[in-house]
């Protein structure tokens, strides 16, 4: 069982349900006893530690096998930065390509304990299309509405469930109209009593707790051990937060000694998080975005400021990464590492040769990059890639006189 407090005035809500907390709107979160983390093997993914999810009883779980992903050490791209540690945490291969479906499970696994019928969200793509799937596993309804100028692929994939999808003018680039669009999706969820699933600690404090479980496996593939620095693509900034919050459950329960150094990663042109970072303030909207880099490109994220607290608690930093800088690292990652990352993904790849190169990386640290979505979730940017390189049409009997590179 669980408590939820606010992290503004820390106060305990009565209700377990809220989503944000009644005495002054803060974030809620929650908070469990005994620091203890018992483990089910029995259960799949991310529900072996299910002693630490919102979900009381197993016969609520929506499972796709999300969770267990892999944790793989650089082969190349690391030895050739004189960086040997370096791990990529492959969140690509998810059920529908993209960690989102950790809090998408956690999320609709809720919705029917709560016993509640619909679903409502905005997203970009990844989220949508995440329980858009978990959705149609429950059989349950579910509304989406996207932005503006979201990848028309990731929106297929979403359409391909069954939802309802809209995509709303000016979401994306326009702070007020996230605004309003978060709220009028609350009010919507509210005269329905349906669940508003928006991928944000600020929003849903249950759902996000799914996320937190990449720390958690993080230190068991690294033998109980924590490592020195994690780098995190951030938009609206739930999944750092979130990781930074299974990296302290893990060590409340005892299973390392020590905590990582975060790292926000952002999108040149759309990094209010950044620019807040470097300015030592709080988080302010942008005006508008410059940055094409789906899936992280908010003006005004939701969690930003408990980004900043995180950073700073890690003894961390923010950094951002110019576009085209990013679709190179997408192209190393897949031509060096065989990791075929969407651009979100990427930019950590860039985040970390940029550090070492400027020294803020020693060299000696063990390092892990979350890859938050496989590379099909972006079209144009896999046809970016791949768009100088040739593809003769040869007779049969030229495959005979090939060359060895």
């Amino acid at each position: 069982m669980f408590q939820l407090i606010c992290m503004a005035c820390g106060r305990t809500c009565a209700d377990l349900t809220v989503m944000n907390c009644p005495h002054d709107g803060g974030v809620l979160d929650l908070r469990y006893e005994p620091a203890e983390i018992p483990l089910q093997p029995r259960l799949p993914g991310i529900w072996r530690y299910a002693a630490r999810l919102p979900v009381t009883e197993a016969k609520h779980i929506v499972s796709l096998g999300e969770g267990d992903t892999p944790l793989v050490s650089s082969a190349q791209l690391g030895a050739g930065i004189d960086q040997p540690r370096i791990y990529f945490k492959n969140e690509g291969l998810n059920p529908t390509g993209s960690y989102k479906d950790r809090i998408a499970s956690v999320g609709i696994s809720y919705l029917r304990q709560l016993g509640r019928r619909a679903w409502a969200a905005t997203s970009s793509g990844n989220a949508g299309a995440s329980l858009a799937a978990y959705g149609a596993r429950a059989g349950v309804d579910g509304y989406l509405f996207t932005l503006e100028r979201a990848p028309r692929a990731k929106i297929a994939q979403i359409m391909s469930y069954g939802p309802q999808v809209m995509s709303v003018k000016r979401l994306g680039y326009d702070p007020a109209a996230e605004k309003a669009t978060w709220d009028n999706i609350e009010a919507l969820c509210a005269a329905n009593d349906w669940l508003m699933l928006i991928t944000a600690r600020s929003n849903s404090p249950h759902a996000m707790e799914g996320a937190k479980t990449i720390a958690y496996e993080i230190c068991q593939q690294l033998h109980d051990e924590a490592p020195d620095v994690v780098y995190v693509p951030v938009g609206g900034g739930g999944l750092l937060s979130s990781i930074w919050k299974g990296f302290n459950e893990w060590r409340r329960a005892g299973r390392i000694t020590r905590l990582p150094r975060m790292v926000a990663v952002q999108p040149q042109g759309c990094d209010p998080i950044t620019q807040a970072w470097d300015g030592n303030r709080p988080v302010e909207p942008l005006d508008d975005c410059a940055s094409f880099v789906s899936g992280i490109i908010l003006t005004s994220p939701p969690d930003g400021d408990l980004v900043l607290q995180d950073l700073r608690e890690s003894d961390g930093w923010a950094l951002s990464i110019p576009d085209e800088v990013t679709y190179q690292a997408q192209a190393e990652l897949a031509g060096r590492e065989g990791l075929f990352v969407e651009p979100a993904a990427a930019v950590v790849w860039a985040a970390i040769k940029a550090d070492r190169q400027s020294g803020r990386l020693r060299g000696d640290e063990t390092v892990v990059g979350i890859l938050t979505g496989i590379g099909f979730k972006d079209a144009v940017a896999l046809q970016r890639m791949t768009a100088d390189k040739p593809l003769p049409l040869i007779e049969a009997s030229a495959i005979l006189h090939i060359k060895p590179r």
